[in-house]
């Protein structure tokens, strides 16, 4: 299962507390440049992906993301702003919800019926989230991404299952994983992907599709494809190296 975060390279979480959102239109966009890349890969490879959006994309470029429906790939949501759930109220969650779903389905004409939580990967405390999901109408979510120990204990949450919310399902597709000792290791690509030693990561993906009857759930974001993009001199050593490290290297990895 292949999904896309659909962002640009001064949106990321890594960067929040370098760049704000109200100061996002003082930055060169590139989106329309990357998510070109990304589509002409999908279609070199004949694949198919959903693309998690956010709502503020939506609004301010929405020629890309109604390319990225017309070539035929699924849009799902990631709320408007790029935000941690951990910061919100679950009302405040519900109209960012709202906003976000309204501005994507009057570009696509299609209902949103999909999340990924935009900053960070949900832990045991936010699983209120998966209510207000619920509640809201949404068909899945995939926000949980086994690292470390945090969901040790509750192993089947390493794979695609129902929960059951108020007469509601819905559906938790959680980013792929091996297990070492306890401890979760991520497989699913992203900044795993860029990383870490290919051949280590290609036989992690092997071992799951030899393994598991559950389907391999991977993802990557579409600025890592646009090795090009402004380097942010200001940020830190470590996240810097996590943002560009192997950046030329990823279009032939996803590839791969």
């Amino acid at each position: 299962v292949l999904t896309v975060n659909l962002e640009d390279y001064f949106q990321v979480g890594a960067f929040n507390q370098y760049v704000q959102s109200n100061k996002w239109g003082r930055f060169e966009c590139r989106v329309e440049h990357h998510v070109s890349r990304t589509l002409d890969l999908l279609d070199q490879h004949g694949a198919k992906a959903t693309f998690f959006v956010l709502g503020w994309i939506a609004e301010h470029y929405p020629h890309v993301v109604a390319a990225v429906a017309e070539r035929g790939h699924e849009i799902a949501s990631r709320g408007y702003y790029h935000r941690s759930v951990a910061g919100l109220t679950p009302e405040e969650f519900r109209r960012d919800l709202d906003r976000a779903k309204a501005a994507i389905e009057r570009i696509t004409k299609r209902k949103v019926i999909g999340f990924r939580t935009a900053d960070g990967w949900l832990k045991p405390a936010d699983l209120w989230v998966l209510d207000v999901l619920a509640d809201a109408g949404y068909q899945y979510d995939s926000s949980i991404c086994p690292v470390g120990a945090t969901w040790f204990r509750e192993p089947a949450r390493r794979f695609p299952h129902p929960i059951h919310i108020q007469n509601r399902t819905l559906w938790e597709v959680p980013l792929s994983s091996a297990r070492f000792l306890g401890v979760d290791f991520p497989i699913a690509g992203g900044n795993w992907l860029r990383q870490m030693p290919r051949w280590l990561m290609s036989r992690l993906m092997n071992r799951w599709m030899q393994k598991h009857e559950s389907p391999l759930v991977m993802y990557f974001h579409t600025w890592e494809l646009d090795p090009e993009q402004p380097r942010l001199t200001s940020a830190g050593f470590m996240t810097r190296m996590r943002q560009y490290r192997n950046l030329n290297q990823k279009v032939a990895r996803l590839g791969k």
